[in-house]
């Protein structure tokens, strides 16, 4: 294939991933790249908690982009890091035909609810995840290739919490090795030992961060905790999602029956991560990307009639996509009043602007969290986009708590008050704003400001 095309390609890629920031943790990830966060110093409740989520490269690196160029700097590295995968993309599948432009083209546009948010520190996981099947590809022609595996995990695990997704890849690996010899008795053994040696640097490799072993309890507490009762992105997807994750299976297997293969490694990783995604919608991309890399090793890219008639079509939706998206990126980055009121959220920027003495404890809508925390760094929040996996004394998550209260179950004002809550900073029309604008005084609180956006109330007792 023409290099300009692939150049195009890529070209394309970042276009259409160079998007506004309007990921909601954005602000604490920037608080913690200008800080230390090894403990909770941002919200009263749970004040000082041991949380082990090892972000802080990204973090770094967030706040080094940010306050050098802006949110049109974190736009062009969220493009360039996809962009980043879309080569790693190719790689893997190790040719440079239309129809895999057209397959990652697919995996964008199926992965796209998880995609859609710009910059965020899953996409560096994405990257990592693709890039660790390429080492395993490389490392069955080159064992040497796996060497880089251990040095990959450290970089990893201070980026991002998905880092085991790498060590489930080599192990899923190993299993494969492991299976096919027990058919195979000419397998080495060299060809078992060096795997299983990479995987166990590479799990001592994980355990270089702020935290140690703590960041597999945070494992641990998200996947045992309700995750998928508190947060979209952990929810199941759509029933046609489901729908597609179980077709493709399907088709994949009814593939390799023809062709009477058994590509076992293949098989493996597609049957987990299948699993994966069903379990949530934030686990689409690792599918769709696995899906269509073992299906394109079953295409015969010689005859590349499909991808040839496709590709200037996919490239024209491409350019038109991103004569109105980069534009529209550029507005909303460098426009402080857009990024308030067209994001993810609506934030309550009039609100800490027009009541300027907001101060102390305040308890804010948790999709508010993080901006506050960025927005508002002399006051502390009730909770907040790192919280919804910790634990309290009773093994109830602080989104839980935050829920109880912000929908008037019995016992949230007795909370509030033990936790000693200057303000509270909510949406109108909530259950506990129609409560208290009935009778706030009744409760001990008294309306300071209100606006479309958000309302505040202030503790007077």
């Amino acid at each position: 294939m023409n290099k300009l095309l692939v150049i195009l390609f890529l070209f394309s890629v970042f276009l259409i991933n160079f998007l506004p920031v309007k990921d909601t943790d954005f602000g604490w990830h920037y608080r913690c790249g200008k800080e230390n966060c090894t403990k909770n110093h941002f919200s009263y409740f749970l004040p000082d908690y041991p949380a082990a989520n090892p972000s802080f490269l990204y973090d770094k690196t967030l706040a080094f982009i940010y306050d050098r160029f802006g949110f049109v700097g974190v736009s062009v590295f969220g493009g360039l890091i996809m962009t980043l995968a879309a080569y790693f993309f190719l790689l893997i599948t190790d040719n440079e035909s239309s129809i895999t432009f057209l397959f990652f083209c697919l995996v964008l546009f199926l992965s796209w609810p998880v995609f859609n948010l710009g910059l965020r520190s899953q996409i560096i996981t994405y990257l990592f995840f693709l890039l660790s099947i390429f080492l395993v590809k490389k490392s069955k022609k080159n064992f040497r290739w796996l060497w880089l595996f251990p040095a990959m995990m450290l970089v990893w695990v201070n980026t991002h919490i998905g880092f085991f997704v790498g060590l489930i890849i080599l192990a899923i690996f190993l299993a494969s090795k492991y299976m096919l010899s027990l058919y195979d008795r000419a397998t080495k053994v060299r060809e078992m030992l060096f795997p299983t040696m990479v995987l166990l640097l590479s799990v001592l490799a994980t355990l270089i961060n702020p935290f140690g072993i703590n960041v597999y309890r945070t494992i641990i507490d998200h996947i045992t905790s309700p995750m998928s009762l508190m947060i979209a992105e952990w929810t199941r997807p759509s029933l046609l999602q489901q729908l597609i994750i179980i077709g493709l299976t399907i088709t994949f297997f009814i593939v390799i029956a023809r062709k009477k293969i058994f590509p076992l490694f293949d098989i493996l990783m597609l049957l987990f991560f299948a699993l994966l995604a069903l379990i949530g919608v934030r686990n689409l991309p690792f599918f769709y990307a696995v899906f269509f890399i073992v299906i394109s090793n079953q295409v015969d890219h010689d005859r590349d009639q499909l991808g040839n008639f496709l590709l200037p079509i996919m490239m024209t939706l491409a350019i038109f996509f991103a004569i109105i998206n980069v534009p529209a990126t550029v507005a909303f980055d460098q426009s402080f009043n857009i990024y308030c009121t067209q994001g993810l959220s609506h934030y309550p920027c009039q609100a800490i602007k027009n009541y300027p003495v907001l101060s102390g404890n305040v308890y804010a809508a948790y999709e508010w969290g993080g901006f506050l925390i960025w927005q508002k760094p002399q006051i502390k929040v009730y909770a907040d986009g790192r919280m919804p996996a910790w634990r309290d004394e009773n093994g109830r998550s602080p989104y839980q708590d935050y829920l109880d209260i912000i929908q008037t179950q019995p016992g949230w004002n007795e909370q509030l008050r033990k936790l000693k809550t200057d303000y509270l900073l909510i949406m109108p029309g909530t259950f506990l704003d129609l409560l208290l604008q009935k009778d706030s005084k009744t409760y001990g609180w008294q309306e300071k400001y209100r606006d479309d956006v958000a309302v505040i109330y202030k503790n007077i007792l």
